[in-house]
């Protein structure tokens, strides 16, 4: 069961673009956001091939790294045969490569997976009771100046998000999706609607419900987040959404926010 102690989480590729922008992830981390909080370990999972790029992190944080190796699930031979090599991009025109951007990795599309249900079933999470997600590029601007666990505690705040960043993604990857859902689960949420989960805040033990968690083993099973690039995004949303009193869904303010070129405030 989840102690005390809190964690911020990292899923981190073997580029050298990622790990430049891990750097100043981290840096603004822990300037405007770790110096606020007690107990809180910053976990980074990496891949094998991961290793030959550690000396070129730079920090002063003390990382707990995690090997994971990602694999296909042991899909039946139709949705096997169903899966791209890369999924085409949507706003790219369906992604020509000329353009520079084929779609959208294997790689990208095991990240969704892990995000969406998978990392929440990993031992080392589970010591945890909240977590805060970033991805490389997420970059925290501005003091928060309050710990952030604390106010999560003390305002029984299960899940929590920036809140400007909410919107709808494109139609061309959640095809499908909430259909498969409300066959399961019929339900008014509006299609398409999302948290922006590069910045989340969740308490560990609720995503591992009963509830939340045959939700996300019924879209698994489907296959579409391979298929047809069902992002963690849309998903939470609807787990989130479908499951969680709306008291302990709240959004988090007081500081700026960058995630890539985009600004949140």
């Amino acid at each position: 069961m989840a102690n005390d102690m809190n964690c911020i989480i990292y899923l981190v590729r073997s580029s050298d673009k990622d790990i430049e922008e891990f750097n100043k992830s981290l840096s603004l981390l822990e300037e405007n956001l770790l110096k606020y909080t007690d107990s809180t370990d910053v976990l980074v999972f990496i891949e094998e091939s991961f290793l030959e790029y550690m000396s070129k992190v730079k920090t002063n944080l003390d990382l707990k790294y995690k090997v994971i190796e990602f694999k296909t699930p042991d899909y039946p031979k139709e949705i096997a045969d169903n899966i791209p090599e890369f999924y085409p991009h949507p706003t790219h025109g369906n992604g020509p490569i000329e353009w520079g951007h084929p779609g959208f990795s294997m790689g990208y599309r095991h990240m969704c997976r892990m995000f969406s249900g998978e990392f929440y079933k990993l031992p080392i999470v589970q010591q945890y009771e909240y977590y805060i997600r970033l991805d490389t590029d997420s970059f925290i601007q501005t003091p928060l100046g309050y710990d952030i666990f604390k106010w999560a505690k003390e305002n029984e705040c299960w899940y929590g998000y920036v809140a400007p960043a909410v919107q709808q993604d494109n139609e061309k990857v959640v095809e499908g999706l909430w259909d498969l859902v409300n066959e399961h689960y019929p339900n008014n949420i509006p299609d398409r609607w999302m948290y922006y989960t590069n910045w989340e805040l969740g308490k560990v033990d609720w995503f591992l419900t009963s509830e939340y968690m045959a939700l996300y083993n019924i879209i698994d099973e489907n296959g579409g987040i391979y298929t047809k690039r069902w992002g963690d995004a849309p998903i939470k949303f609807l787990g989130v959404n479908l499951f969680m009193p709306q008291k302990h869904i709240q959004p988090v303010q007081g500081f700026t926010y960058q995630h890539g070129a985009v600004y949140t405030i």
